[in-house]
């Protein structure tokens, strides 16, 4: 999905007018100590054990330095605002998968608010879903729609606009408050859940790989040695695809009735951007692998092969599930 792509989903970061110019710490990860004047230099996590670490180049070389041992190996105090500052880069590593000395800090850890963009379909299908939802509240039968040819086909109804407008009164009427305020609600719960759909419309790409496996499968049940890795590639990625699919079934049942989402706003948004932050996160290590296999023809072939070998060694390494061994018939 073009929106949620590497360079969509890093943090977009201010171009800063001189080399000199000194940021605010509160808002850019602004260090003072010469280590992180460094040209090249980035703090990222680790493939194998996700830590924190700071690469810098080291001639022909590029040393990792844990973020934890930075201030001991540099003598950085640990109540200036570089060791302040240090101790937040584990939590935005979280929300993007490189940071550079005066990069911005993610949002998600000043305001709340998402640090990566979402294309104006998204704004538009979460604004068709509460439409119908504010539609189907007057009739006293509340639904959510999710399919993107209804929600237009509800959403250019002649009538719906008036029924919205009427919808807006009564809910006003029944919770005490000014109209404005209740469009005003509605307005911001849209903005958060078109984050929502923006993940759902990327994890399409996740749960092709589930389909695309499945029927390579198929395609392979002659080949005993790529028939076994299928195999268990589909039994990696199969809890994978059921926890993703639960977390938006979560969310769409904990925002589908409008005057809960009125009565529990705060409450509602929390969730929402909770909800959207860990799908996000979750959805980073998958960002090549969904590249990797868009447009890929559905074939026997060296080229699949290579891509499948590339999967399980993906799958294997960050979803390899714990298993019980039982010894001597125990």
């Amino acid at each position: 999905m073009s929106n949620l792509q590497a360079d969509q989903m890093e943090t977009q970061n201010a171009v800063a007018d001189s080399a000199d110019e000194k940021r605010d710490p509160s808002v850019f990860f602004a260090f003072d100590h010469k280590i992180f004047k460094v040209a090249g230099s980035y703090f990222r996590l680790t493939h194998d054990t996700r830590e924190p670490c700071y690469y810098v180049n080291l001639g022909e070389m590029k040393g990792a330095i844990p973020t934890k041992t930075l201030c001991g190996e540099f003598g950085i105090e640990k109540d200036s605002s570089d060791a302040q500052l240090l101790s937040t880069i584990g939590s935005a590593l979280k929300f993007v998968n490189e940071i550079r000395p005066n990069d911005s800090i993610p949002r998600e850890l000043l305001d709340g608010s998402a640090s990566w963009s979402i294309s104006d379909s998204h704004k538009e299908i979460a604004r068709g879903r509460i439409t119908v939802q504010l539609v189907s509240w007057m009739s006293g039968d509340e639904e959510i729609v999710l399919n993107i040819e209804e929600l237009e086909s509800i959403s250019n109804d002649p009538a719906t606009k008036e029924n919205v407008q009427q919808a807006f009164r009564e809910i006003a009427e029944k919770l005490g408050i000014k109209r404005e305020d209740v469009v005003a609600k509605i307005d911001d719960i849209i903005r958060e859940l078109a984050y929502i759909e923006a993940l759902r419309d990327y994890y399409a790409g996740i749960k092709k790989i589930s389909t695309n496996l499945q029927r390579l499968a198929s395609l392979y049940r002659r080949d005993r040695s790529t028939s076994e890795e299928l195999n268990r590639m589909q039994i990696l990625i199969d809890p994978v695809i059921k926890k993703f699919d639960r977390t938006f079934a979560e969310i769409d049942g904990q925002t589908c009735e409008v005057m809960v989402i009125l009565k529990n706003f705060q409450p509602t948004v929390d969730t929402v951007r909770r909800t959207r932050d860990d799908l996000h996160q979750r959805f980073m290590v998958w960002r090549d692998m969904v590249n990797n296999w868009d447009g890929v023809i559905i074939e026997e072939g060296p080229e699949v092969e290579r891509l499948l070998k590339l999967t399980y060694q993906f799958l294997a390494r960050n979803f390899m599930q714990s298993q019980t061994w039982r010894l001597g018939g125990m």
